[in-house]
């Protein structure tokens, strides 16, 4: 049965496949696509198997992805790698979530730490920035130039932010890195799940640090 075609959207350089798009999987995360010198980096890879189907559908074959950059080692997160072994671009994440990676995509054959990443977010003109407290590795990826951050599960549109009571979260360590991230200038807030925001996610991320003080040292 064919895919259904993906729900995409576009904030500043960045293709947004929404989560919704994604059938007959439980949950998924959004997917951001980001093209440079004819090359594709993705950031996230979804809850679904066959990821790489619905970015051919976009004209993205799989030869053409240069890299994947994992917020962290969730299932919905990291699943589509399943679908881009054949071309095996090299998934980045953080070597404290990549055993939580390979208990979904085992033996996945090009898998490197953000350590080994700096050169090409550079080029990308983008850093990591280490999140803890949804996973030991979580980790964002900020944009100086346009002001948009790639949250993951560390922060949502609205006010909330990641769950910390699943294994290796930590309330702490959450509330250290929404401080961190509040810190920030950031006009586009690019998350693991629900809407995106492509102005005031600075305010976004201020209310999640309010609701997680609340929530988190109560």
């Amino acid at each position: 049965m064919a895919l259904p075609s993906p729900l995409v959207s576009r904030v500043g350089r960045f293709l947004v496949i929404h989560e919704e798009s994604f059938a007959g999987v439980s949950i998924s995360s959004n997917v951001y696509v980001l093209r440079d010198e004819g090359s594709f980096y993705i950031f996230d890879a979804s809850g679904h198997k066959s990821l790489l189907s619905y970015l051919a559908s976009m004209g993205i074959h799989g030869s053409l992805i240069a890299g994947v950059f994992l917020t962290h080692g969730h299932y919905d997160h990291v699943r589509g790698l399943e679908s881009l072994r054949e071309y095996s671009p090299t998934a980045y994440i953080s070597s404290r979530d990549r055993q939580l990676m390979e208990e979904t995509v085992r033996g996945y054959p090009s898998c490197s730490d953000f350590s080994e990443a700096k050169e090409v977010l550079s080029r990308l003109g983008l850093v990591s920035i280490p999140t803890p407290g949804h996973t030991p590795g979580s980790t964002c990826f900020y944009s100086p130039g346009e002001y948009l951050l790639i949250s993951g599960d560390t922060v949502f549109t609205d006010g909330y932010f990641g769950r910390t009571d699943l294994p290796g979260g930590s309330d702490s360590d959450m509330l250290e890195s929404l401080e961190r991230l509040s810190g920030m200038r950031v006009e586009s807030l690019l998350p693991g799940h629900g809407p995106v925001a492509s102005e005031s996610g600075s305010r976004h991320i201020l209310d999640a640090l309010s609701c997680a003080k609340g929530m988190l040292r109560g």
